[in-house]
């Protein structure tokens, strides 16, 4: 995957990027089936929801349905990642000591234990741990448990890390899956399951993606071509949240558009995490109105939910994800694309801005 434009030296770069969905092993393999909208919803082989029905889910069909929920995240986060680091493939064991991986993880079903553990697996697995690599707090690695926003404030530190000198390579990604038991029957027993009758609930889905950061100036010496400027990150607090008794006006995730929109130029595409819940496109309804004058036209935008089904804390991820594969194909989302999410559980909204390489 390769995108042609000169970076200023201190541009922040995206030189990788890679994803796993259950509509592609591969980014750009998901990125073509989201676009042609080739839908990975189907019954789940056993799982009844309480109406009766098969529950309809969108599952990485190469993964065990007999799988634990940590080893599923950290089997999709680990081949994500190897994709992302694959242009530094060849000196790999040279950068991997330059390397922090920031990721983050589900908000609900696994305790702090459990996500250090998937942490600390996923490192393993990309073989970034060495002897100085004490425990998932290693000034290495970052953890981030704070919903589908979680993989841009993932960001917004890698970024902020990258611009002060404190990191030359930052592994940002995002893995998740709602495809346990356990979270079946708890997203059904909140009523946000899309079923027969319920049409404004959602299809759980499972994936990951990750980006590999830098800056113009290292990515020039490493002879990686940059894929995508990150521009600008935001992260702002929602306090109406979802399944409480209060009326969310998108106050939230309108600070967090107004942050990373402020001083870039007008935005040609957008990618989120909209999927069928009516809470979700009200609130993006109120911040879209509110900053409509920053877009060429709040009706472009890519929700992969639709075919991936909601991808939890990897949603935010793979929305940067899918930005970048849209500027390798150049194939109309324009040079200026937002990614955005909102967390379901949390207060945390995300958005970026990013440009195609040499627009800014």
């Amino acid at each position: 995957m390769q995108v042609r434009g000169t970076v200023r030296d201190d541009a922040i770069c995206v030189i990788g990027a890679g994803a796993q969905t259950p509509v592609g092993r591969s980014l750009l393999a998901s990125a073509s089936a989201i676009r042609c909208n080739i839908s990975a919803a189907a019954e789940h082989p056993f799982m009844i929801d309480r109406h009766g029905e098969s529950m309809v889910v969108a599952r990485a069909p190469w993964l065990d349905l007999s799988s634990r929920l940590d080893a599923r995240i950290a089997a999709l986060a680990i081949d994500a990642a190897k994709e992302a680091i694959y242009p530094i493939a060849p000196r790999f064991a040279w950068l991997r000591r330059h390397i922090r991986l920031y990721i983050a993880l589900t908000a609900d079903y696994l305790d702090d234990r459990g996500r250090s553990g998937v942490a600390d697996r996923v490192a393993a697995g990309l073989e970034l741990k060495d002897e100085g690599w004490t425990s998932s707090r290693s000034e290495r690695l970052a953890y981030i448990a704070d919903g589908h926003a979680a993989g841009l404030l993932a960001l917004e530190h890698a970024v902020r890390d990258v611009k002060r000198g404190a990191v030359e390579l930052a592994l940002v990604g995002g893995s998740d899956s709602c495809i346990a038991p356990e979270r079946l029957e708890s997203i059904d027993y909140a009523g946000r399951l899309h079923t027969v009758k319920d049409s404004w609930g959602f299809t759980p889905g499972e994936g990951a993606a990750f980006t590999l950061v830098t800056t113009g100036a290292i990515a020039r010496r490493l002879g990686a071509e940059p894929l995508g400027e990150i521009l600008s990150v935001a992260c702002a607090p929602e306090e109406m949240l979802m399944a409480t008794r209060t009326v969310c006006t998108g106050q939230g995730l309108t600070s967090a558009f107004r942050a990373a929109l402020e001083h870039q130029p007008r935005v040609t595409h957008t990618f989120c995490d909209l999927n069928g819940e009516i809470y979700r496109a009200e609130e993006y309804g109120f911040a879209i109105t509110r900053t409509a004058s920053a877009f060429e036209s709040a009706e472009r935008f890519t929700a992969p939910a639709s075919v991936c089904g909601d991808v939890g804390s990897a949603s935010g991820s793979l929305a940067i994800g899918l930005s970048v594969a849209a500027f390798a194909r150049s194939a109309g989302e324009g040079p200026v694309h937002l990614a955005w999410s909102s967390s379901a559980t949390t207060p945390l909204r995300g958005a970026a801005v990013l440009c195609q390489p040499g627009a800014n």
